[in-house]
C-alpha cells in the first residue's frame, strides 16, 4: 500500500496550523494529492511541476490549484525572462551540470536577448 499521498495531506494538514507565510511543492503527477492540498493549505501554495512545458506554464493557476508558478531554472538560464515570454523568444537552455556548483558558472553567464542580437550583429 502506498501510503506517501496520505503522509502528505497529514504533513500539510500540520504545517497548515502553523499559519506558514507560504508552502513550495514538487508536484509530480499525482493531481488527486495537489487538489487535497490546495483544499487543505489556505495560503500561497507554490506548485513547481516538473517536466512542465511554457505552453502549460499558467495550468495550475487557471485551475485554482496555486498561488504562483515558480520559474526557477527557466530564469536561471533567462536573465530576462519575462522579456523572453513577452515576445515569444526562445529560452536559453539551463546546464544542470552547473547547478550547485561552487562558482558563477551557468548562474551569472547565460545570454540576454540584447546581448545575443549584439553577437549576431558582430557576425
Amino acid at each position: 500500500m502506498n501510503e506517501g499521498p496520505d503522509l502528505y495531506r497529514y504533513l500539510v494538514k500540520e504545517l497548515a496550523q502553523l499559519d506558514l507565510v507560504y508552502l513550495h511543492i514538487m508536484h509530480l503527477g499525482d493531481d488527486n494529492l495537489l487538489q487535497d492540498i490546495r483544499s487543505i493549505w489556505q495560503n500561497p501554495l507554490l506548485v513547481n511541476r516538473a517536466g512542465r512545458t511554457l505552453e502549460d506554464l499558467s495550468v495550475d493557476l487557471d485551475r485554482g490549484l496555486a498561488d504562483v508558478v515558480p520559474v526557477g531554472v527557466w530564469s536561471l538560464a533567462n536573465p530576462d525572462l519575462v522579456e523572453r515570454l513577452q515576445q515569444g523568444a526562445p529560452l536559453n537552455e539551463a546546464d544542470p551540470t552547473t547547478f550547485f556548483g561552487l562558482g558563477s558558472k551557468g548562474y551569472t553567464d547565460y545570454p540576454t536577448l540584447e546581448e545575443l542580437k549584439s553577437q549576431e550583429g558582430q557576425h
